[in-house]
C-alpha cells in the first residue's frame, strides 16, 4: 500500500493555531484541507497495516476485524477524493471527514473485547504496545480531522454575529479548568447517586480563576475518569468501613509556568501496593477484582457494552480497565502527566499536570 509507505508529516501546535486571527479566509480553509487530505490517508493506511502484523488468530477475531474494516473504510473514503481546489469540493470532503471521524469513535470497546478474547495468543507487552499505538494514532487522527471540520464550520458561520474569540477549531484558548471541573464533578456526583443511591460532596479550591489553552473534550474525558474513580471509591469504602457520612472529595487547582495542575484527593481507602502497579494496565480494574468475589452491580452487561457506554463521559460509574490508561495517554499527548499516590486504608491523591497547548506551540507535534 503506497500510502502506508509514506512518511507521516507531523503538524505543530503552532500550525493548528495559526488561523486564530479571524475572519478566516477561503485561502486559510483550502490550506487546512490540503494538509488534512494529504496526511489523514497516510495515517489511516499505517493503522490498517498495523492490523496485518497481528497474529492471524487475533486479526480474525470478529471485534478486531470490525475495527480493521472501519479503518480501511475511512481510508478508502478519504483517499478517493481528487485534489481539492475550491470551496465546494472542500465542503464535500469536510462532510465525509466528519462522518468518518464519527465512525471511528467506538473502536476502543471493540478492541477491548477482542483482546480480552485473544489475550492468550499475544504477550501482554505486545498487546499493550498495539493498544497504545492505536489510541495515540486515534487521538492524532481526531485532532487533525476535527480541527479542520471545526475550522470549516467556523468559516461558513462567520456571517453570524461575532462571538468571543476564544475558539481556534477545537482548541479553546481560554479554557477555565475550575469551571469545567465543576461541571464534570456535578455530573459524576449525579451518576454516583443514580448508581449507588448516595454520593459524597466535593469542593474546588486553589487557583480557580486560571485558564489555559486546551481541547475541552480531552480535559473533560480525563477529569471525568479520575472523578468517577474517586466518587466510587469513597462510597464503597464508606460501606466497607461503616462510616456514617462520606468525606468530601477535594479538588485543588494550581497554575504553574505554562501548565495547570489538578489534584483530586479522596478518602476511598486507597489502593493496595500489590494493585497499585496494575492500575495503568489495560483490562485491569478494581471493579473486576470486587466483582470476581462479590458479584457485579453491572451483571448482565458484556465488557463491550460497558465500555461502549463510556465512550462519552457518561456510562457506568466504574469501568473495566481502560479508563485510567487512556486518561494517562490523553494527558501525556500534549506533554502532561498523570500520577497516583495511594495511602492504603485511607485514600488516594491523583496528580494531573496539563501543559497549556499554546505553551508548546513549537515543540509539540502531532
Amino acid at each position: 500500500m503506497d500510502f502506508a509507505n509514506q512518511q507521516i508529516k507531523p503538524v505543530s501546535i503552532g500550525q493548528l493555531l495559526k488561523y486564530r486571527r479571524q475572519p478566516l479566509s477561503a485561502e486559510n480553509i483550502l490550506d487546512s484541507v490540503a494538509y488534512s487530505q494529504a496526511e489523514l490517508p497516510v495515517r489511516l493506511a499505517k493503522r490498517v497495516i498495523s492490523f496485518h502484523h497481528l497474529p492471524f488468530i487475533v486479526g480474525t477475531n470478529p471485534h478486531i476485524a470490525r475495527v480493521y474494516n472501519q479503518y480501511y473504510e475511512a481510508f478508502d473514503q478519504l483517499h478517493a477524493f481528487p485534489e481539492i481546489k475550491d470551496l465546494d469540493a472542500e465542503w464535500e470532503f469536510t462532510r465525509a471527514l466528519e462522518r468518518q471521524t464519527q465512525l471511528l469513535v467506538d473502536v476502543i470497546p471493540a478492541i477491548a473485547q477482542g483482546f480480552l478474547e485473544c489475550k492468550q495468543y499475544m504477550p501482554r507487552e505486545h498487546r499493550t504496545a498495539f493498544i497504545n499505538d492505536l489510541i495515540r494514532s486515534r487521538i492524532g487522527l481526531r485532532v487533525i480531522g476535527e480541527q479542520h471540520v471545526a475550522l470549516s464550520f467556523q468559516f461558513r458561520e462567520e456571517q453570524k454575529p461575532i462571538q468571543e474569540d476564544v475558539w481556534v477549531g477545537t482548541i479553546h484558548t481560554r479554557l477555565m479548568p475550575a469551571r469545567m471541573i465543576e461541571q464534570c464533578s456535578h455530573m459524576v456526583q449525579s451518576m454516583c447517586e443514580m448508581h449507588y443511591g448516595t454520593a459524597p460532596s466535593y469542593y474546588i479550591d486553589g487557583d480557580v480563576d486560571e485558564s489555559i489553552s486546551y481541547i475541552p473534550s480531552h480535559f473533560e474525558y480525563i477529569t471525568c475518569e479520575l472523578l468517577k474513580n474517586a466518587f466510587r471509591a469513597t462510597v464503597e469504602f464508606s460501606s466497607l468501613s461503616d462510616r456514617s457520612a462520606h468525606p468530601p472529595i477535594q479538588i485543588t487547582i494550581t497554575k504553574g509556568d505554562g501548565y495547570v495542575g489538578v489534584r483530586i484527593r479522596d478518602q476511598g481507602g486507597g489502593i493496595s501496593k500489590a494493585n497499585l502497579r496494575n492500575v495503568f494496565e489495560y483490562s485491569w480494574s478494581s471493579m473486576q477484582e470486587s466483582s470476581d468475589s462479590h458479584g457485579s452491580s453491572m451483571a448482565g452487561m458484556s465488557m463491550q457494552t460497558n465500555l461502549a457506554l463510556q465512550q462519552g463521559v457518561g456510562g457506568p460509574i466504574a469501568g473495566l480497565g481502560f479508563g485510567l490508561p487512556m486518561a494517562r495517554l490523553y494527558a501525556e499527548y500534549f506533554g502532561g502527566s498523570l500520577d497516583i499516590v495511594s495511602m492504603e486504608g485511607y485514600g488516594c491523591d491523583v496528580f494531573l499536570k496539563l501543559g497549556s497547548i499554546e505553551g508548546s506551540i513549537e515543540e509539540k507535534q502531532i
